[in-house]
């Protein structure tokens, strides 16, 4: 998006707005170009349709910069270190809105966007956080046993369902706390690495 001229910005940056006070759906086009002062003459030249104004977030980033993985890699717990990891994406997700991710999920049920496919870059995170897996399971932090990949893949799916009733529950409850709540029921750290001893489940139900 920081390659995008001023008015095709100005365009998005309205039309998210309007999305997050009164949700997609119900956002027309002529509102959208009303709140950006262009007609649909010039919303048109720069987008096909409303769905295109979200395309920046059909793709969950899972790059790392260098400073972000060294303040991941110089924390002492393999516990740690797989939830840094795991929480950029929900950081994305979170930063994009209720409205915004419900609207992808729909997208992809209807279209599939893509926004869950396995990239190269993806394989490349699942590989290393399969790797401190197998660390923290051997240095006795981890005592879940299972095989990491599996683990992986149960992490995995409880953090895209704690997504979806997150959206349906239109962000009712702080996402963290049941996020970190069931990472930490799936791998089974050592008593000194749980943060989420006392979570009841109550506001995620």
């Amino acid at each position: 998006m920081e390659y995008e001229n001023a008015t095709k910005k100005r365009i998005r940056q309205e039309a998210l707005k309007l999305f997050g006070q009164k949700g997609f759906e119900n956002v027309t086009l002529n509102e959208i170009c009303e709140a950006s002062g262009i007609n649909k003459h010039t919303f048109y030249y720069y987008f096909k349709a409303k769905d295109e104004l979200l395309k920046p977030f059909y793709k969950i980033p899972c790059l790392l910069s260098a400073s972000e993985l060294a303040n991941i890699f110089t924390n002492d717990s393999y516990v740690e270190q797989l939830w840094l990891l795991r929480k950029n994406k929900v950081e994305f997700i979170v930063n994009s809105g209720v409205t915004i991710t419900k609207q992808l999920l729909i997208k992809n049920l209807t279209d599939d966007i893509g926004t869950f496919e396995i990239s190269e870059d993806h394989k490349r995170l699942r590989d290393l956080q399969i790797n401190i897996i197998e660390k923290g399971q051997l240095s006795g932090e981890i005592l879940n046993k299972t095989e990491p990949s599996v683990l992986l893949l149960l992490m995995n799916q409880s953090m895209y369902s704690t997504i979806f009733i997150w959206c349906i529950k239109n962000g009712s409850f702080d996402i963290w706390n049941p996020l970190r709540y069931m990472f930490e029921k799936i791998i089974d750290p050592i008593p000194e690495r749980c943060k989420m001893k006392d979570y009841k489940l109550k506001e995620f139900w």
